[in-house]
């Protein structure tokens, strides 16, 4: 049996520890999330969103609490955590006031003229497993649109974040959600299959590593279990031209570098353009130079620790294997020599395609940046990768960027962007980065029972 523990990276020290349940009691937690969904797929939209909206209140009303816990769990720097607490919140309200406009049935216009409409039911207990990197966010982008189509969560967040996972959960019965509805469990990752091959278990969601997804996916396959994977990704920023190379190369090194540089959808390889290649290398060495590592809840802080010793120590063995494999080192990619699972920022470029730094993700905080020759050499570049999560083409000539955005292949493409994310519009990838969209209505029909409803006037 495993242990959540809340193992604070700013200092190493483990804090709090939790025991992981046992297959007994995952059984218990399906039958009671069974019962309460027979309940609350009964329960009408405007209830449903009613109890969203409040506890998007609560969850707002808490966010220094909240931060503090995601501070001490995996270091994210405070602002970045009250930023992501809004967000969820602002989530919350945007299901609630648009779930029963999209889950309407559809009505079709069959040509023998017989009253047609397809059903958006509720399809039943559903199991999700979360990765740590947005302890709040992941968890709600999720269940928040299934609570509303009238679901009921199985929620497995990351063995590190114990507490902010049980908070989200508290928050969410506090609000009014009945008991059972929405369920946080303390489960091993090998006791997946307890849950999934329950016939009351209709699917499951997972962000997280290709090796995670494809393990949960095989088994949901052997249960005929529907499932919606994000996977990660490699994504490529592609910078064609710009008025301002400074003011764009730190633009960039800043959202590379956001929350340390964990975040699926964040631009792990820029692709820039001969004619300001090394302008913009100049200028990303000196925002990733100036740029502050410290504490989660120091106020000068641009970038707290990794999440783990682990990964640090990952992170800085990729940089030295890149070097040696023919990339060009400019600074950073070191340990400090102090407590906590921190390092220095890297800047690295002339990485090899086919090297690890080249092709695979590295989940952290290492910028790559990539000449290209001119438009055909920059997409050749961003789509040599097995990923394809979010892309994004830079530009003074939007017309010209979108013809390069169309042929980047990714689940997601933004034109002088990068990293938006929202309920408004659907989130997911191609390839390794996985399947399945979440997000609007995307997000609330991706676990419906999809029942064609045909009437007949009776003619005997």
């Amino acid at each position: 049996m495993s242990t959540f523990a809340v193992t604070n990276p700013n200092t190493g020290e483990v804090e709090e520890t939790f025991d992981s349940l046992t297959e007994e009691q995952l059984k218990d937690v399906v039958d009671r999330a069974d019962a309460a969904y027979q309940d609350w797929s009964q329960r009408s939209y405007a209830e449903r969103g009613e109890i969203l909206n409040r506890f998007a209140d609560l969850f707002e009303a808490r966010q220094e609490e909240l931060a503090e816990i995601v501070g001490h769990e995996m270091g994210k720097p405070k602002p970045q955590t009250i930023a992501e607490v809004k967000k969820v919140a602002a989530t919350a309200r945007w299901y609630a006031e648009h779930a029963e406009e999209f889950l309407a049935p559809t009505e079709l216009h069959p040509s023998d003229g017989v009253s047609t409409v397809v059903k958006h039911d509720p399809l039943g207990v559903l199991l999700s497993i979360m990765p740590w990197n947005f302890p709040y966010n992941q968890l709600a982008r999720f269940a928040l649109p299934n609570l509303m189509v009238g679901n009921a969560i199985i929620m497995k967040q990351a063995a590190i974040c114990p507490k902010s996972s049980q908070a989200l959960a508290d928050l969410l019965v506090e609000a009014g959600l009945p008991e059972g509805v929405y369920t946080n469990v303390y489960m091993d990752s090998s006791d997946a299959e307890v849950v999934l091959g329950d016939p009351r278990v209709k699917g499951f969601s997972l962000t997280g590593s290709e090796k995670a997804g494809a393990a949960v996916a095989g088994i949901a396959a052997k249960h005929l279990k529907r499932s919606v994977l994000e996977l990660g990704g490699n994504d490529p920023l592609i910078v064609l031209d710009t008025d301002d190379v400074a003011a764009l190369a730190k633009k960039a090194v800043s959202l590379r570098l956001a929350n340390a540089g964990q975040v699926c959808t964040s631009p792990k390889r820029f692709i820039v353009l001969k004619d300001i290649y090394d302008e913009f290398v100049a200028a990303a060495k000196k925002a990733v130079e100036a740029t502050v590592v410290g504490d989660y809840d120091a106020e000068d802080t641009d970038m707290g620790p990794l999440s783990s010793e682990s990964a640090r120590d990952e992170l800085v063995e990729s940089v030295q294997q890149a070097v040696k494999d023919g990339a060009t080192l400019h600074c950073g990619g070191e340990k400090l020599d102090r407590p906590g699972w921190f390092m220095s920022p890297a800047l690295i470029t002339d990485a090899p395609l086919d090297s690890d730094m080249g092709c695979r993700e590295m989940f952290g905080p290492i910028v790559n940046i990539f000449k290209a020759e001119d438009e055909e050499d920059a997409i050749r570049i961003a789509n040599d990768t097995p990923y394809g999560l979010m892309g994004s083409v830079w530009s003074t000539d939007v017309e010209r960027a979108r013809r390069v955005g169309e042929r980047v292949q990714v689940g997601m493409l933004q034109i002088n962007a990068h990293m938006e994310s929202g309920p408004e519009f659907p989130f997911g990838g191609i390839n390794l980065s996985g399947y399945g969209r979440e997000g609007a209505q995307w997000a609330l029909r991706e676990f419906t029972n999809e029942k064609t409803f045909r009437v007949h006037e009776q003619e005997l």
